[in-house]
């Protein structure tokens, strides 16, 4: 059963109703309690028990059977043993690839459910945060996922740029500069750096020397 979908798990289809599901259930403990058998036959059962109550207890909760649903169509499922860390890694990639072409609706669901596996994953901050400062009124929420990402790895110059450049669109100068000039303490040459320093400064240099003309 440890390769097998917890609907192939229960014998029924995808689609079956919660009734067929909890009478496969019902069924299939009868046949492989293990109060019924001995030795190495009361071990596999005790497996096989143990695997027909996880799928029982997944696909009879209306939003967890809704979140594995979703696994499964998107080929990411924990069944055979994929822990989550790997699950959140592969839907952060689903989500960034489709970041960059552009189906940023989809893109937001599929980073979504890359942090409910797993909120250290530092791609899917990253993407989910460029994704959301798209959408009016989230820009905060996605200014907080790119500082995450930052946070999660620190010298990613490229993680630090985007979201230094996120900063300032947004109006946050100080903190814009503070990202900026970290990244260019990791990579001395990051144009995008240079460029929202430059950009940072020049009003206050340009300041400057008409108070000393006046």
């Amino acid at each position: 059963m440890k390769d097998s979908s917890f609907y192939e798990t229960l014998g029924v289809e995808q689609g079956a109703s919660e009734g067929e599901i909890r009478s496969a259930f019902r069924r299939l403990a009868k046949q492989s309690h293990p109060d019924r058998l001995e030795g190495e036959e009361r071990q596999r059962a005790e497996k096989d028990f143990q695997a027909i109550t996880e799928a029982f207890n997944v696909l009879t909760r209306p939003d967890q059977r809704e979140k594995y649903d979703k696994e499964i169509s998107q080929g990411v499922s924990s069944v055979g043993g994929m822990d989550p860390q790997e699950i959140s890694k592969r839907l952060a990639a689903k989500g960034a690839q489709s970041f960059k072409e552009g189906r940023n609706t989809e893109a937001i669901d599929l980073l979504r459910q890359s942090l409910d596996h797993d909120e250290g994953q530092a791609r899917a901050h990253y993407f989910l945060g460029l994704a959301l400062s798209k959408l009016v009124g989230k820009g905060r929420d996605g200014l907080r996922h790119l500082e995450r990402a930052t946070q999660l790895e620190p010298d990613n110059s490229t993680m630090k740029a985007e979201t230094a450049a996120a900063f300032l669109n947004a109006g946050m100068k100080s903190r814009a500069e503070r990202l900026a000039s970290e990244v260019l303490g990791l990579d001395p040459t990051n144009a995008k750096a240079t460029l929202i320093i430059e950009q940072i400064q020049a009003p206050d240099r340009r300041g400057r020397r008409g108070s000393a003309k006046g």
